[in-house]
């Protein structure tokens, strides 16, 4: 079998051999439970714990929700009726009262982290409808769209960046 698999990647070489040669095992590939923070990108071979934020390690193939940037939400809006905004900041940064204020979509219903765990029940009827998430600078949005996914939302999208990165006043409420 060994000798197989030798033959096998030496061939692939000579006949391919500007295409990598893709030795990694996604089930047994391990990544930081979402911060928000450069340390998601790092890839480990087991489970355990950041050494930069101390979250735990999850499988990669848990961290299923999407991504977008802000420069694209007015246009994701648009196409996605019936979104639901999720903003997952502070009751105080939601109504405009924190400084710096950097704003609140039009429409989005707050739910801040700290709570969103157990607020779920009363989210329980969205979890098949499109749901973006965001925060001021995508770092509690990303913990709170895998804490969705891990919960059976299957259409969470986490906006990158977070609202103080955001210049499309167009679809805002209470902006400065």
């Amino acid at each position: 079998m060994k000798i197989s698999l030798c033959i096998l990647l030496a061939v692939n070489n000579v006949f391919f051999p500007d295409k990598p040669v893709n030795h990694h095992q996604p089930n047994k590939e391990w990544v930081c439970q979402p911060c928000g923070q450069d340390c998601d990108k790092e890839v480990y071979d087991k489970p355990g714990t950041c050494p930069v934020c101390f979250m735990p390690l999850v499988k990669k193939t848990t961290v299923v929700f999407k991504n977008i940037s802000p420069e694209q939400i007015a246009g994701y809006i648009r196409q996605h009726a019936g979104v639901v905004l999720i903003d997952v900041r502070t009751k105080e940064e939601f109504e405009g009262k924190a400084n710096p204020d950097f704003g609140t979509l039009r429409n989005a219903i707050n739910v801040p982290v700290q709570q969103l765990e157990s607020r779920l029940p009363s989210l329980e009827g969205l979890k098949k409808k499109d749901i973006l998430v965001y925060c001021s600078h995508g770092h509690r949005s990303e913990v709170a769209s895998y804490i969705l996914t891990q919960h059976g939302f299957d259409h969470v999208t986490n906006m990158t960046g977070g609202m103080h990165v955001m210049h499309d006043r167009s679809i805002m409420v209470n902006a400065k």
